[in-house]
């Protein structure tokens, strides 16, 4: 009995951890407004063709373009070492320390208090073009831009993109070129295990078949 369930119990563990990997790739897209769809890749593009009209750039097809969403400046990476996740710690008691010290100065002179910095939705756009004419790459280039959700209705947002500046490229790699090299490993990784555990299934099933065909085999020898 236990024997006839073990391929059901399989099929089962595999699918679970398609699943698991199904929404863990959901998750990530849906955390990343620009990539969730083939729309907010187009919008990406036209967020590009903006900041080189605001550039004054004219003839310039883009080669590549990846999107990184910058995180609060006071969360602390999950995935993070011990020594950054402590530094991290030691940062955020700093500046909390320093937020309730000048806050006692205004309050003495009347003034409002400082408020924690909002969470906003900022992303890091990085991308790079060439002349459509000449066919000479340009450098990697960087900007920052937010993504503005208005609510307008019960049911309806306004959603805006508005582009804040250029960044040092060299400067904001030291943070985006970790995230994607870790992110590129761990898909790597699960794909591989999805991929030997099918495999296996494969493998399994076959036997199983081979098995059930034999025994057919040999009731129809009988007769």
């Amino acid at each position: 009995m236990v024997g006839s369930l073990m391929p059901l119990i399989l099929v089962v563990i595999v699918g679970i951890a398609i699943y698991a990997w199904y929404k863990k790739r959901k998750a990530n897209r849906e955390a990343n407004p620009f990539l969730s769809s083939r729309k907010n890749k187009d919008e990406v593009w036209k967020t590009i063709k903006q900041f080189l009209k605001d550039n004054n750039e004219q003839g310039k097809e883009i080669l590549d373009s990846y999107v990184c969403k910058r995180d609060h400046v006071d969360a602390i990476n999950p995935n993070g070492s011990y020594l950054y996740k402590k530094n991290k710690n030691y940062e955020l008691k700093i500046r909390k320390w320093q937020r309730k010290q000048l806050n006692k100065e205004l309050k003495a002179k009347g003034k409002k208090e400082l408020k924690a910095p909002a969470a906003r939705d900022l992303f890091v756009v990085v991308f790079q073009t060439r002349d459509s004419k000449t066919g000479i790459k340009d450098a990697p280039r960087c900007f920052e831009c937010e993504v503005i959700n208005t609510k307008i209705s019960k049911k309806e947002y306004d959603r805006k993109i508005v582009i804040n500046k250029q960044l040092d490229y060299d400067t904001e790699m030291e943070w985006i070129a970790p995230v994607r090299i870790a992110e590129a490993a761990k898909n790597a990784a699960m794909e591989k295990r999805l991929a030997k555990q099918k495999e296996q299934q494969a493998k399994k099933d076959k036997k199983r078949l081979m098995k059930k065909q034999k025994k057919a085999q040999k009731h129809a020898n009988k007769k």
